[in-house]
């Protein structure tokens, strides 16, 4: 009796602990949410600066050597170079998320995908009815949503793979574009059309106009898409081991940047003030542009998970709240500003253009960050709608 009783505890024991981590593998990461949040505020400020024509170059683009601003435009503008990586990365990592919470629904895999080709058509609609009109800058709209959504009708396929072929596809797709861009660079720089721009490079001055390229940052998708099946492991629930990825990244970037090779299209001058070190060829991207941002956000990343007190209170849960609703949020920012942007435009404003673009941005965050509460209140109450895909 004695034994069946020790039995039915141990029984009951690893039925709780199942539970227990069943429950656990539904919970949202917030971090990752706050992660995504801070992509759009940081943004926000890249974007409201150009709706009132303000410039926070930091980056070069083609190889170009960029004409850096006063310092307070440049160190804002490598501020505002964690957003692009870090949403594309984020992307995929969603994808899988999604995924795992579907099937344990009941989803079959083509539901799933599916879905995410839904998305991938959503994403383009938005970007040319609402997105592109929206866009007010000192350069034509660039077609982020479009390019993504792209590479997520890709991924979407891909990721019925194992997941680490799913990885080697990743790592193989970034490292030949890497090699391959010195080449491209030199042939496409004398003249692209929009389809070798869309697929493989960039241009302004094509119609519609390309930043993008769904081969330059596709693979961050299917990397993200690949490491969301290991996010929830406790190795990468340590904020210690985060802080070590993070260190591993920005090595990797200072020993290629000093080689000054594989993909870098834009290297350091000695005749260029020490700071030009940190200005990398963002478009089309470098893998030493990605190291880079990636290991700061990495290191990001390991601050909310040792503070994760912190996202239950603001100004932190309004980065959560962003960034769970940051499709709405992405598309509702470029209508905010290029409103306010239009308006500044009509006033006799005078300063530093670095303060009139903090303000912008400013006055368009009081605004934003209420109406994604709202709808992401509003989203929640109706789960089974179209608003699923936003």
């Amino acid at each position: 009796m004695a034994q069946l009783a020790v039995q039915g505890i141990e029984t009951a024991a690893r039925r709780v602990t199942s539970g227990a981590a069943g429950v656990q593998a539904g919970i949202r990461l917030l971090g990752l949410d706050a992660l995504r949040g801070l992509a759009i505020v940081v943004m926000a400020l890249d974007h409201a600066a150009a709706s009132v024509l303000v410039s926070l170059q930091a980056e070069s683009y083609g190889g170009l050597t960029p004409q850096l601003g006063s310092w307070p435009s440049w160190v804002l503008g490598l501020l505002t170079n964690l957003a692009s990586p870090t949403f594309w990365f984020l992307a995929g990592v969603s994808m899988t998320l999604y995924a795992q919470g579907r099937r344990k629904k009941g989803d079959s895999n083509w539901e799933v995908t599916r879905f995410f080709l839904i998305r991938a058509g959503v994403l383009a609609v938005l970007d040319l009815t609402i997105a592109w009109p929206a866009w007010r800058g000192g350069t034509p709209y660039t077609h982020v949503l479009l390019s993504i959504g792209v590479s997520i009708a890709l991924v979407s396929l891909l990721r019925l793979l194992p997941t680490i072929v799913v990885a080697v596809v990743g790592l193989v797709w970034l490292a030949v574009y890497q090699l391959v861009l010195p080449g491209l660079a030199a042939q496409l720089n004398q003249g692209v059309d929009y389809w070798q721009a869309l697929l493989v490079y960039f241009s302004y001055t094509t119609f519609p106009a390309t930043e993008f390229s769904i081969l330059g940052w596709g693979s961050l998708i299917a990397l993200g898409c690949a490491f969301g099946a290991v996010v929830r492991q406790p190795w990468f629930q340590s904020p210690r081991n985060w802080r070590l990825v993070g260190v591993g990244l920005l090595a990797s970037f200072a020993l290629l940047r000093v080689w000054g090779g594989f993909g870098d299209l834009w290297r350091y001058d000695a005749s260029l003030p020490p700071y030009y070190w940190l200005v990398m060829n963002k478009t089309p991207p470098s893998l030493t542009f990605l190291l880079f941002n990636l290991g700061l956000v990495a290191w990001v990343y390991a601050l909310f998970l040792s503070r994760a007190s912190w996202l239950q209170v603001r100004p932190f849960t309004w980065l959560v709240t962003l960034g769970q609703v940051s499709l709405f949020a992405f598309v509702v920012h470029l209508v905010i500003y290029g409103l306010l942007g239009r308006l500044v435009g009509l006033l006799p404003v005078q300063g530093p253009g670095v303060v009139r673009a903090v303000v912008v941005w400013l006055v368009g965050l009081a605004i934003l960050i209420p109406l994604c509460t709202w709808y992401r209140s509003y989203r929640r109450a109706r789960p089974n709608t179209l608003l699923r895909y936003l």
